[in-house]
C-alpha cells in the first residue's frame, strides 16, 4: 500500500518538472546585415539575442543587444513544411524600409511570423 503514494508522488513530480520546462522562454541568436524594423522599432545591423515565449499560436518576442532589451513584438507561431537548416530572418522589403516578416528556427519546423497589423509597439 505504501508503494502507491510513492509512485503517485513521483509521477506528479515528473509531470510538474516537464511542464516547467515548457514554461521557460526560448533563446536564439540572429544576425541582421542591414538596418531593419520590427514592431515600429529600428534595429541596427548586428547580432541580437531573441527570447520568445510561446502561448498557443502566439509568441511574444524580445530582442536584446547584449543584456539590453531594444524591442518587443508579438507574432504568430507557424509550422514549416520541413525543419530549417539554420536560424534565418525573412525580411519584408516592400518600399525602402526593411522589416522582419518571419524568423525560422534552425533544426525546428517552427517559425514566428510578424504581421504589421498584429504587432504591438516596441520599446
Amino acid at each position: 500500500m505504501t508503494r502507491f503514494p510513492v509512485r503517485t508522488g513521483l509521477l506528479v513530480l515528473a509531470l510538474m518538472l516537464s511542464l516547467s520546462a515548457f514554461a521557460k522562454p526560448k533563446t536564439d541568436t540572429i544576425t541582421l546585415f542591414d538596418e531593419t524594423t520590427v514592431s515600429g522599432t529600428n534595429l541596427a545591423a548586428g547580432q541580437y539575442t531573441i527570447k520568445y515565449d510561446v502561448n498557443g499560436s502566439t509568441a511574444q518576442v524580445k530582442f536584446l543587444k547584449g543584456n539590453k532589451e531594444v524591442a518587443t513584438a508579438n507574432g504568430q507561431v507557424k509550422s514549416l513544411p520541413k525543419k530549417a537548416d539554420s536560424t534565418q530572418v525573412v525580411l519584408n522589403t516592400e518600399g525602402k524600409a526593411r522589416s522582419i516578416a518571419e524568423i525560422d528556427f534552425g533544426g525546428k519546423d517552427t517559425a514566428i511570423s510578424f504581421d504589421a497589423a498584429s504587432m504591438t509597439a516596441g520599446k
